[in-house]
Protein backbone atom coordinates (compact mmCIF):
# COMPACT_ATOMS: atom_id res chain seq x y z
CA UNK A 1 0.00 0.00 0.00
CA UNK A 2 1.32 3.68 -0.85
CA UNK A 3 1.25 5.94 1.90
CA UNK A 4 -0.66 9.22 1.89
CA UNK A 5 2.08 11.56 1.32
CA UNK A 6 4.05 9.70 -1.14
CA UNK A 7 0.52 9.52 -3.40
CA UNK A 8 0.22 13.24 -2.82
CA UNK A 9 3.17 13.56 -4.22
CA UNK A 10 2.95 10.86 -7.23
CA UNK A 11 -0.25 13.21 -8.09
CA UNK A 12 1.47 17.08 -7.77
CA UNK A 13 4.64 15.50 -10.21
CA UNK A 14 1.50 14.07 -12.35
CA UNK A 15 0.00 17.38 -12.54
CA UNK A 16 3.04 19.28 -12.80
CA UNK A 17 3.91 17.73 -15.98
CA UNK A 18 0.91 18.06 -17.72
CA UNK A 19 1.91 22.10 -17.85
CA UNK A 20 2.93 23.89 -20.52
CA UNK A 21 6.63 24.85 -19.81
CA UNK A 22 6.72 27.30 -22.93
CA UNK A 23 4.65 29.79 -20.51
CA UNK A 24 7.42 29.53 -17.94
CA UNK A 25 10.08 30.10 -20.27
CA UNK A 26 8.73 32.52 -23.01
CA UNK A 27 9.88 35.97 -22.73
CA UNK A 28 8.36 39.22 -21.64
CA UNK A 29 5.62 40.60 -24.19
CA UNK A 30 6.72 43.00 -26.32
CA UNK A 31 5.76 46.46 -26.48
CA UNK A 32 5.30 47.47 -29.81
CA UNK A 33 5.18 51.20 -30.67
CA UNK A 34 5.40 53.65 -33.80
CA UNK A 35 5.72 57.03 -34.14
CA UNK A 36 4.17 58.06 -37.07
CA UNK A 37 4.92 61.80 -38.24
CA UNK A 38 1.87 62.58 -40.10
CA UNK A 39 -1.79 62.41 -39.41
CA UNK A 40 -3.23 59.74 -41.52
CA UNK A 41 -6.80 57.70 -42.31
CA UNK A 42 -7.48 54.22 -41.19
CA UNK A 43 -10.56 52.92 -42.42
CA UNK A 44 -12.29 56.19 -42.91
CA UNK A 45 -11.09 57.76 -39.70
CA UNK A 46 -8.50 60.43 -39.60
CA UNK A 47 -5.63 59.75 -36.80
CA UNK A 48 -3.71 62.52 -35.59
CA UNK A 49 0.46 62.63 -36.13
CA UNK A 50 2.15 61.21 -32.82
CA UNK A 51 3.11 58.39 -30.70
CA UNK A 52 1.16 54.88 -30.91
CA UNK A 53 1.24 51.59 -29.50
CA UNK A 54 0.66 48.31 -31.61
CA UNK A 55 -1.66 45.78 -29.47
CA UNK A 56 -1.95 42.55 -31.52
CA UNK A 57 -5.83 41.07 -30.06
CA UNK A 58 -6.20 37.44 -30.58
CA UNK A 59 -4.23 36.82 -33.93
CA UNK A 60 -2.58 38.80 -35.88
CA UNK A 61 -5.18 39.72 -37.96
CA UNK A 62 -6.88 42.25 -35.17
CA UNK A 63 -5.00 45.14 -33.72
CA UNK A 64 -5.77 47.96 -31.74
CA UNK A 65 -3.82 51.69 -32.60
CA UNK A 66 -3.26 52.87 -29.35
CA UNK A 67 -2.41 56.53 -28.84
CA UNK A 68 0.31 56.82 -26.19
CA UNK A 69 -1.51 59.96 -24.62
CA UNK A 70 -4.62 57.19 -24.02
CA UNK A 71 -6.72 60.05 -25.92
CA UNK A 72 -7.41 57.47 -29.38
CA UNK A 73 -7.93 53.67 -30.38
CA UNK A 74 -8.84 52.32 -33.37
CA UNK A 75 -9.10 48.91 -34.46
CA UNK A 76 -7.80 47.37 -37.59
CA UNK A 77 -8.21 44.51 -39.56
CA UNK A 78 -5.62 42.82 -41.91
CA UNK A 79 -4.92 40.17 -44.15
CA UNK A 80 -2.25 38.46 -45.31
CA UNK A 81 0.09 39.55 -47.74
CA UNK A 82 2.94 37.16 -46.81
CA UNK A 83 3.88 34.85 -44.27
CA UNK A 84 7.63 35.72 -44.49
CA UNK A 85 8.71 37.22 -40.92
CA UNK A 86 10.36 40.32 -40.66
CA UNK A 87 12.99 40.99 -37.99
CA UNK A 88 12.10 43.41 -35.81
CA UNK A 89 14.88 45.77 -36.39
CA UNK A 90 13.32 45.74 -39.89
CA UNK A 91 9.38 46.37 -39.07
CA UNK A 92 7.49 48.95 -40.52
CA UNK A 93 4.32 50.68 -40.99
CA UNK A 94 3.63 50.69 -45.10
CA UNK A 95 1.09 54.32 -45.83
CA UNK A 96 -0.27 54.67 -48.95
CA UNK A 97 -0.02 58.35 -49.95
CA UNK A 98 -2.98 59.63 -52.43
CA UNK A 99 -3.65 63.65 -53.06
CA UNK A 100 -1.34 64.63 -49.92
CA UNK A 101 -3.51 62.13 -47.22
CA UNK A 102 -1.50 59.41 -45.37
CA UNK A 103 -3.37 56.00 -45.51
CA UNK A 104 -2.88 53.08 -42.93
CA UNK A 105 -1.98 50.81 -46.23
CA UNK A 106 0.10 48.08 -43.81
CA UNK A 107 3.05 46.78 -41.86
CA UNK A 108 5.59 43.97 -41.96
CA UNK A 109 6.83 42.73 -39.44
CA UNK A 110 7.27 39.21 -37.00
CA UNK A 111 3.49 38.24 -38.66
CA UNK A 112 5.16 38.43 -41.76
CA UNK A 113 3.32 41.03 -44.39
CA UNK A 114 -0.17 42.17 -43.42
CA UNK A 115 -2.49 45.06 -45.46
CA UNK A 116 -4.98 46.62 -43.99
CA UNK A 117 -8.74 44.85 -44.72
CA UNK A 118 -9.83 48.33 -46.50
CA UNK A 119 -7.13 48.97 -48.48
CA UNK A 120 -6.53 45.05 -49.67
CA UNK A 121 -8.01 46.22 -52.96
CA UNK A 122 -5.91 48.40 -53.80
CA UNK A 123 -2.59 47.77 -55.59
CA UNK A 124 0.41 48.25 -53.56
CA UNK A 125 1.82 51.68 -53.12
CA UNK A 126 5.84 52.27 -54.36
CA UNK A 127 7.55 55.04 -55.27
CA UNK A 128 6.17 58.62 -54.09
CA UNK A 129 2.82 57.40 -53.32
CA UNK A 130 4.36 55.01 -50.25
CA UNK A 131 5.82 56.05 -46.96
CA UNK A 132 7.31 53.99 -44.30
CA UNK A 133 7.65 54.24 -40.29
CA UNK A 134 9.62 52.39 -38.28
CA UNK A 135 8.01 49.69 -35.35
CA UNK A 136 9.85 49.97 -32.44
CA UNK A 137 9.74 46.75 -30.11
CA UNK A 138 10.85 47.47 -26.42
Amino acid sequence: MIQPRTSLRILCSCILSLLPTSSLSAPAPHSVEATVPFSFWVDGSELPAGRYQIEHIDSSTYSLLRSKDRKGVHNVYTLPLDAEPIREQNAKLAFRIENGKYYLYGGFGPFGGRVVTVESSRPAPSGDSRAGVPIAYR
